[in-house]
């Protein structure tokens, strides 16, 4: 057994795991709603209340007042009798075993009239709320974990089953370009983008019920701040990337019956003879890929500005709809991109140079590849061959240059909304007759932002 079958073998296990596991959970979450809340700061979870939090409680009330205020001192009361049971799901069913089962009203929306500018600030009641959360809670949160772990754990076994997918004939030595440049330096920027997106939009989706546990609140919050500025300002070099994909390929992505047959016989890689149906320069499965990126890319930055500018285009309910679009699209994206990723990594031999370097081998392009292969012989494609790789740009250095790209334009995205927003604050700070800073607040705080360093 090769090290290859053994790793998907390995992988395919740890995977059906964190799959068991997390069905386990999603039956017996059930539809119970815990609350909770943040008055202990710092600690790992959350305490609803309690004598200790008192204090916490008055000093936060304390730095909220609005100056000249009477502040009144509450004073602590013991439970009637015996102690709280841990905070949590344990306190949650305990206070509603002594109410009614419909203790929740029927949904009416309610609203009124509110001096803070904007109507949606008027909505005292919204009962699409609630399904909402049921949907964020159940579907969503334990869906989108079965959906990546069930699909890697497909593709691991599918690895174990097949092995990696080599080259019949051997390397011949010789290569032929495959991507430019610009083209591999755009592609890693963009992927650079999406991996950190990713992953911050994964502590933003899980990281309160995964992460805050063992991590605490504290440092989870700082964790959340900035998962919520990188998902907003890698947005920016992600869509840059995919727009220049779009440029580049699209023409050599238009769909064809060519791929047809490609798909039919899913690429030839159930088949261990070495034979691939042909295809152009991208085949059946690399178009798919290609689309998913560009409308899944279209549709996460869609439902993206409605949630980067919220209640400007939509009330409470389109807020709540953009919120769970943008999230399934990106958990479908995630799916798509591993697949990517396994393709052209593991999961095939030879495939990862062409991004890596930019250059195939010969004999890789001849079976994966055959009319563009024989495009490049009769002259057709200007991809010279060479006996050694020597691209114009190192594999190192494109990948460096995209990753910097795609941080670089992130910083100063994050730099340029500060400076917008800082000096939009104080402006409205002076304008708004509500807001309680006395003149010589308002001077302090703009001679402070006229000489921050910059």
């Amino acid at each position: 057994m090769t090290w290859a079958r053994i790793a998907g073998l390995v992988s395919a296990l740890v995977m059906a795991l964190l799959l068991i596991a997390v069905a386990v959970l999603a039956f017996r979450n059930g539809d119970l709603v815990v609350p909770t809340n943040g008055v202990t700061a710092g600690g790992p979870v959350d305490n609803p209340g309690g004598l200790a939090e008192l204090g916490e409680l008055q000093e936060r009330t304390r730095e909220q007042a609005w100056p000249g205020s009477v502040i009144r001192e509450a004073q602590p009361q013991a439970p009637q009798s015996g102690e709280f049971p841990p905070p949590g799901r344990e306190l949650t069913e305990s206070w509603l075993a002594d109410r009614p089962t419909g203790i929740l009203q029927e949904p009416q929306f309610k609203s009124g009239l509110a001096t803070i500018p904007g109507d949606e600030r008027g909505v005292l009641v919204q009962p699409q709320g609630r399904t909402w959360r049921e949907f964020r809670n159940n579907e969503l949160f334990y869906g989108g974990a079965i959906y990546v772990f069930g699909l890697s754990a497909l593709i691991a076994l599918f690895l174990a089953w097949r092995g990696r997918i080599g080259i019949a004939e051997g390397e011949s030595g010789e290569t032929v370009r495959r991507f430019t440049a610009l083209e591999r330096a755009n592609h890693w920027m963009t992927a650079t983008s999406f991996l950190l997106m990713a992953l911050t939009g994964v502590v933003i989706l899980y990281g309160i019920s995964l992460i805050r546990p063992w991590l605490g609140a504290d440092a989870f919050g700082d964790l959340a701040q900035f998962s919520a500025w990188a998902h907003t300002t890698l947005a920016v070099p992600f869509v840059l990337g995919v727009i220049v994909m779009a440029v580049l390929w699209t023409r050599e992505n238009l769909l064809e019956r060519t791929d047809w047959n490609w798909l039919k016989h899913f690429g030839g890689f159930l088949q261990k003879d070495g034979e691939h149906p042909p295809a152009r320069r991208f085949n059946a499965g690399q178009k798919l890929v290609f689309w998913g990126v560009v409308l899944g890319g279209l549709a996460l930055l869609v439902t993206g500005l409605f949630l980067l500018f919220p209640f400007y285009w939509a009330g409470y309910t389109g807020m709540q709809v953009a919120q769970s679009l943008h999230a399934t699209f990106g958990l479908l994206m995630i799916g798509l991109i591993i697949g990517h990723i396994y393709i052209g990594t593991v999961g095939m031999q030879g495939a990862f140079e062409a991004m890596w370097s930019g250059r195939v081998d010969r004999n890789w392009a001849k079976e994966h590849h055959q009319l563009w292969y024989d495009e490049i012989e009769s002259g057709k494609d200007k991809a010279p061959a060479q006996t050694a790789a020597r691209p114009t740009l190192g594999p190192a250095a494109s990948l460096a240059a995209g990753a910097a790209a795609a941080v670089v334009l992130a910083f100063a995205i994050a730099a340029l909304y500060r400076e917008a927003s800082v000096g939009s604050a104080l402006a409205t700070a002076r304008d708004n007759p509500s807001v309680h800073l006395e003149e010589a607040d308002l001077a302090s705080s703009e001679r402070a932002f006229a000489q921050r360093p910059h």
